[in-house]
């Protein structure tokens, strides 16, 4: 079979075809407007109207599907973005009452820095040991930079006695609190005036100790500094007088003895305390109050050794002649 005829029947085929569908059309044409083409198509829009239905609900719920995972989606991400802002609006709702607190305890401490008779610098405690294995102590953030200096009395911001700096640096010194066995100082009852020489106790209380069993010791009484020297010592009595120390817990009377004790609890808020005040300007000093010599040197008035000085020379005491006994007559009996 030649190329030519299969061509020709392929274009024959075509024609037919495309013929057809013309005369197809144009019947369907001339009887779309009758009512019996009315009742087909109603019938066939009836027929297939469920199905429509149901790809049209199909449709809807695809998009519905679609539109509720975008939606969801982006709930979470505002979730997420939600629960990052409660969680910072929690923590600085945890901090309000530290911060609430280290503003008050500033501004308490300022107040007493006002209140004192005495120049002072306030500091804040960075370092607290309050253990019984080492000494207890606080480290202040401030040291010799900032003017102060070892042996000065620290309080808190009511007044009452912290303890003294035992050492420092330029930037810290290390404050030895009065509640430590190694603490000495001179006290005095408040209402009777009464001294004895109080110490820390292990326990954490202080121990009032040498007072006159005549003095009347009453269980809340104030016990304040008494400003006086330690028996025993010439050194001047380094704590002004009239700081709080606490008050008493317990009296401890024994009726055979001279003397009594007393536990005291300590006004200051030794474990707790966030700013102290260091008292820089009191004069009282560690040396004796008065300058001695010696037959080396003498002694300065800052109680140092002064070898160059020259001694001083003491004045010639005469002895003073001792009477002859008078002679007593002699009794007859």
């Amino acid at each position: 079979m030649s190329t030519i005829t299969v061509a020709r029947r392929a274009i024959r085929r075509e024609w037919t075809i495309f013929g057809t569908l013309l005369v197809l059309s144009v019947g369907l044409m001339g009887v779309s407007g009758t009512s019996t083409a009315h009742d087909v198509e109603s019938g066939v829009n009836t027929a297939l109207s469920p199905i429509e239905t149901v790809i049209n609900n199909a449709a809807d719920t695809a998009g519905s599907y679609f539109t509720a995972i975008t939606q969801i989606d982006g709930l979470r991400t505002q979730n997420e973005k939600l629960r990052l802002e409660n969680q910072t609006l929690q923590e600085q709702l945890d901090r309000m009452p530290a911060i609430s607190k280290l503003s008050d305890d500033w501004t308490k401490i300022t107040e007493a820095q006002q209140s004192l008779p005495y120049q002072t610098t306030p500091a804040r405690v960075i370092v607290r040991d309050i253990s019984d294995v080492n000494p207890r102590t606080v480290i202040l953030d401030k040291g010799s930079s900032a003017g102060l200096s070892e042996g000065e009395v620290v309080v808190d911001a009511g007044g009452a006695l912290v303890g003294r700096i035992q050492s420092l640096d330029a930037n810290v010194s290390t404050v030895l609190l009065v509640s430590d066995p190694s603490a000495v100082v001179v006290g005095k009852e408040a209402k009777t005036g009464a001294t004895g020489t109080i110490r820390g106790q292990i326990s954490g209380l202080l121990q009032m100790q040498y007072v006159d069993v005549a003095a009347k010791l009453q269980k809340g009484d104030a016990v304040v500094t008494a400003g006086e020297t330690l028996p025993g010592t010439n050194d001047r009595s380094p704590y002004p007088p009239g700081l709080l120390i606490g008050d008493i817990l317990e009296v401890h009377l024994d009726p055979n003895a001279v003397v009594q004790s007393a536990d005291i609890q300590p006004a200051a808020h030794l474990s707790n305390a966030t700013f102290v005040l260091v008292i820089l300007d009191y004069e009282g000093g560690f040396g004796p109050p008065v300058p001695s010599a010696g037959p080396s040197g003498s002694i300065s008035p800052s109680g140092s050794l002064n070898p160059s000085a020259k001694p001083t020379a003491k004045p010639t005491v005469k002895p003073t002649p001792t009477p002859a006994p008078v002679p007593q007559p002699v009794p007859s009996y």
